[in-house]
């Protein structure tokens, strides 16, 4: 009889294990780990932006780069910048909808 519970046991656990991939059924789509993670990479990369942009400066003062190189190079850095904040700001914004007021029972 215990040997007869065992076996069902380990059916049962077989079952639960196996039965997703053997009815082929699939995860439901989420917004969670992917878009994180491409949250997080945009925001690296705008990081990256801005101290390419501070360096860009930084060296131009110094006198390592002409003024036509500087203002090139600023204009496409801030341009990559801006492009980076604006795909943050749709990924993190949220379509906000208006709160619906109670309605009186009345």
């Amino acid at each position: 009889m215990l040997a007869l519970a065992g076996i069902l046991m380990t059916l049962g656990a077989c079952w639960l294990l196996l039965a997703p991939l053997l009815m082929r059924v699939g995860a439901p789509l989420a917004d969670g780990p992917d878009r994180l993670a491409e949250l997080r990479e945009l925001e690296t990369l705008r990081e990256v932006a801005y101290e390419t942009l501070r360096d860009i400066e930084f060296d131009f003062h110094a006198g390592k780069i002409s003024e036509t190189d500087y203002r090139e190079l600023t204009d496409r850095y801030k341009a990559e910048a801006l492009q980076l904040v604006h795909r943050i700001d749709a990924l993190t914004s949220t379509p906000r909808s208006s709160p619906e007021r109670p309605r009186d029972a009345s």
